[in-house]
Order: structure tokens, then sequence, then C-alpha cells
């Protein structure tokens, strides 16, 4: 919702108790489980703060991914790379399709690069590929080259001879710009199902979708919820991820420039500060030492035998300096004294941001976050239909707002 406020740099506040019944009745029309929608911390033209509940990706992915995220996935046999894929697609357009096409040129276009000998030095993004036909425009469309220049002899008035250092580029004629997007949707259309690539998740099963749901993002349209400064709906960027098992807050920029400025802060460590809470059955430093707080620094890499697992290894042998300071977390006066019964709850801050750090520190130390499939003591079976809950909660992040440099501070309670 607007700030009341006249300063153009100023943050807008958060979403008022209506806008949230807008969020959650957007979110129920598309038959979202209740355990799995996002709640809207905080909205302005520049950032978008949520609470990611446990079980949601933060970023669209694969749906046939597995949630267990122990098992290992191997690409298909059949699937061809996507330069394989490319090739075979041009190599499919046949001379009877060409007939088809209502527009010459593209007809001209497609055949000549089918007849091209290096198929894979035809680049693969539209912007190059029209420049590639632009540069390439007297074998791929000749044609068009001869009636562009009939054109510019009767048309164009006489100009001066163009000095030796003018390095001017011509500009692409509208009808080569034309010809080489309709070329290159033809080319796509034929090119992705040669892939055989995974489905994508759909827009509920990520953060990041149901954004896009509700307005916000690449998808968004005329009749969604805007800010009052916005006059479109531009691309959400990531900034920073959670664990698809991790809830908490979570942060998008709403524009490139927010997003480089919130980067360089998370590249600077002490720019952003982040708390998370962690459920744990044993926690010695506490239990046997009556330690209530202290630092953990155990050096982490990737694991060499499994794909998506880090592990702890030394310094010399390719460890990262990782470390995460900790303390005992209480909630009232008596919750500490009680903690021991069912576990305990940690306060981590950590001053790295590794792959799995919080999960691996606390299965070094003590017996592993409550419901770490991958690194506690007593894995669970995730069970898509009733998943259990990874005790992990990402509950407050604090930094400068991207334009204004105020200092803000948001917070999601945890659930558990």
């Amino acid at each position: 919702m607007p700030s009341d406020s006249t300063d153009p740099n100023a943050p807008k506040v958060p979403l008022t108790a209506i806008d949230d019944f807008y969020v959650q009745a957007r979110l129920k029309e598309n038959n979202i489980p209740q355990h799995l929608k996002i709640r809207i911390i905080h909205v302005d033209d520049d950032i978008i703060v949520l609470d990611k509940p446990a079980n949601l990706r933060s970023v669209p992915g694969h749906a046939d991914s597995p949630i267990d995220t122990t098992i290992k996935l191997h690409r298909p046999s059949d699937r061809l790379t996507a330069v394989e894929a490319w090739i075979q697609a041009i190599k499919s357009i046949s001379p009877e399709d060409n007939d088809s096409y209502k527009n010459e040129h593209v007809k001209e276009l497609l055949h000549n690069i089918r007849r091209t000998n290096n198929l894979s030095s035809i680049p693969r993004k539209l912007e190059p590929f029209a420049r590639y036909v632009f540069r390439n425009r007297k074998r791929l469309l000749p044609s068009h080259v001869d009636d562009e220049l009939v054109s510019d002899k009767n048309n164009e008035p006489p100009q001066k001879k163009q000095r030796k250092n003018d390095t001017k580029q011509p500009s692409m004629p509208p009808s080569v710009r034309s010809a080489a997007d309709e070329a290159f949707s033809i080319i796509q259309r034929l090119h992705i199902p040669l892939m055989n690539l995974p489905t994508p998740t759909e827009d509920w099963e990520s953060a990041q979708g149901q954004l896009r749901l509700l307005g916000y993002g690449d998808f968004a349209n005329e009749n969604t919820h805007k800010s009052s400064t916005t006059t479109k709906n531009c691309k959400l960027h990531v900034v920073h991820r959670l664990d698809c098992q991790t809830s908490g807050v979570l942060l998008f920029a709403r524009n490139p420039e927010s997003a480089s400025k919130l980067c360089k802060s998370w590249r600077e460590r002490d720019a952003v500060k982040k708390m998370y809470l962690a459920h744990v059955m044993c926690w010695p430093p506490y239990e046997n030492q009556k330690l209530e707080e202290g630092t953990i620094e155990l050096p982490l890499a990737a694991s060499r035998t499994e794909r998506i697992k880090w592990e702890v290894r030394e310094l010399d042998d390719g460890g990262k300096p990782s470390t995460t300071k900790w303390k005992i977390y209480k909630e009232d006066a008596d919750s500490a004294e009680e903690s021991t019964k069912e576990g305990v709850v940690l306060e981590l801050h950590p001053i790295t941001g590794r792959t799995h750090q919080l999960r691996i520190h606390c299965a070094e130390v003590g017996s592993g976050i409550v419901g770490d499939s991958l690194y506690g003591d007593s894995p669970v079976t995730w069970d898509a239909g009733n998943p259990a809950v990874l005790r992990l909660h990402a509950q407050m992040l604090s930094l400068r707002h991207p334009r204004s440099g105020e200092q803000m501070t948001f917070k999601a309670p945890k659930l558990w």
C-alpha cells in the first residue's frame, strides 16, 4: 500500500490487513493448499518481502524433482543437449514446410539457414539470431538485398561521400527484423520438444510463482494489484533463497537497480543481518557445559560423493570458511529451563552464507535440526501427501532499503 509521504525516495509502508485479505483471496482462487500459501509482509516499488511456508520452493524449478532431495537425478540417455536439439530442429525444416509460409522472405531465410554448413554457429537467442541474419543477409536473404538496393537507388536522396573514419553501422530494415523474428519462432517451436526438458513447476508451487499469480512479476496483467508509482509489473529479481524445506522471511527485488544494490549488500556481510530459529533435540554446549551462546567455525565444501550435499572439510582441502553465531532462544523467562524436555530452540546468526551451513553446523555440534532428512540424527521420511516440517525458520531479516537507505527489519513468526 503506498505511503502518505511526499518523499519519492521514502519506502512504502507494509500491506494493510485489507491487502492481506486480498492476497489470501487471490491465492484461494488458485486452489493453493493453505499450508503452502505465502504471506506478504511488505511491498513497495523496489522490494517485496514475504513469509514463505515450509516445503514451498523459493523459485520455480522442475515439477518432477523429488521432495526427498537425497534422491539423485540422472539425465535421460535420450535427451539431446540444447545445441544438438537446435541443429536437429533446423535440419527438420523441409522444403514442403516452406510452402506453407506466406512470407516469401521467411521461406527464403529458412531455406538458406538449413543449407548453412556449421549449424551450431547459428545463435539460439532471438537478438543474436536477428543480428546474425542481418550480418549475413546477402547469403540468407539475397532477394531482399536486391529489393533493398533498388529501393535505395529510386527513393533515397543523394548523400555526401562517407568519410573513412565514419564507422556508423547500418540499421536493420523492419522487413529483415520481421523475417528473422518469424523464422526464429518457427525453429524454436521445433527446438523445445526435442530437448525433452523436465516439466516446469506451476506457479503455485513456488513463492515467486505465487507472486506472479498476485500480479507481481513478468506474468502480471492490467487487472492485478499494483503500487501507485509502478506503471507496469516488471520481472522479479532473486536476491537470495531459502531451502524448500526452510520457512520464513524471503525478499525479492522489483527492478534491476534495487537488485544490484541488494546483491552488493548480501556480499558485504555486515550490511545484512539474518536470524534463524532451529529446533534441536540435543545441544551439548548448553546441556553439558551450561553455555548459552557461542560461535561455530567449521569450513564447508561441496560433497565429493553426493551431488546436493555439503560437508565439513579442512581449508587446505578445499573447505570454505563458515561461521555461525548461536545462542539459546528464550521466548519468556521459563522457556530456557523447560527447553531440554523437548529439545532446545537455538537462535542462529549466519556470518557466512554457505549452502546448508546452519543444518551442517547444528548436526556437527549437536543432534541436527528436527526434521532434517539430509544431516539430522533421525532423518524423517518425506511424504508428498503429508510432508514433515524441517524446524528451521528464517525469523528476521534486517537491511537498508535500496532506494532510501533506511534501515528496515522484517519478521515472520515460527509456526512450530
